[in-house]
């Protein structure tokens, strides 16, 4: 029962644009399949990462974590993921360090946990922070679907990265000219940037009114990782 409910579960986080409806319903099933086979650990992880793609539904992200932490105590990869979703989800850098050094502390878990989780508290929202993060671990991730979660958020990521450095470079530009730029490739123009980088997504970075850059391929800017 829990392998036909997982299945229904692995369709509707499938989907190319979930909905909030779709978040959870997926929320309901992960917690059937719990019920069925608590043992079952695929699908807390995968579930647990997929619900911390819409920050509101971060919670119950760490209640199915939580969850699969209880059923595997040993289990070094669930305080890391929870220690994930607080960093990338909720913007809480300080729970997000606490909880991957109690990953670290567990057998099997990898060597460089101790210095992600002291690199987290000391650099807190910082973009390049959240990327060496993203891209040490995205590769040591054994699961396919997993990892394409972690190469999507680091995608999302670097857009966060690059819309910061190109907003601030704008502004830059205002204050030498006395005005905002018409397009972007007059920060090259002016001198302000060696260049404007790609968009990871294939797609473009526009310039809109006040000095606002954003990108065409993703709706939403990551909100944890932007300055406060």
């Amino acid at each position: 029962m829990a392998d036909v409910v997982w299945l229904e579960a692995v369709q509707v986080s499938g989907s190319m644009k979930m909905t909030s409806g779709d978040y959870d319903h997926l929320y309901g099933l992960v917690n059937v399949v719990a019920n069925f086979d608590p043992k079952f650990e695929i699908p807390y992880l995968l579930g647990g990462l997929i619900l911390g793609e819409s920050q509101d539904h971060a919670q119950e992200a760490l209640r199915v974590l939580g969850r699969g932490k209880a059923s595997h105590p040993i289990d070094w990869r669930f305080p890391f993921y929870i220690g994930y979703t607080h960093y990338f989800c909720l913007g809480d850098p300080g729970s997000a360090g606490e909880a991957i050094a109690e990953a670290a502390r567990l057998p099997g878990s990898a060597p460089y946990l101790a210095s992600l989780a002291s690199r987290m508290l000391s650099e807190a929202r910082e973009p390049e922070a959240a990327l060496s993060f993203l891209q040490t671990i995205a590769p040591q991730e054994s699961d396919p679907a997993r990892r394409s979660v972690l190469e999507r958020r680091i995608r999302e990521v670097v857009v966060e990265r690059d819309l910061q450095v190109l907003e601030r470079a704008v502004e830059r530009y205002r204050v030498r000219t006395g005005a905002f730029p018409a397009r972007l490739t007059d920060l090259v123009r002016e001198g302000v940037l060696a260049e404007i980088p790609a968009e990871p997504n294939g797609g473009r970075y526009l310039l809109e009114a006040g000095g606002k850059v954003r990108s065409d391929r993703v709706a939403q800017r990551l909100r944890v990782l932007q300055p406060r």
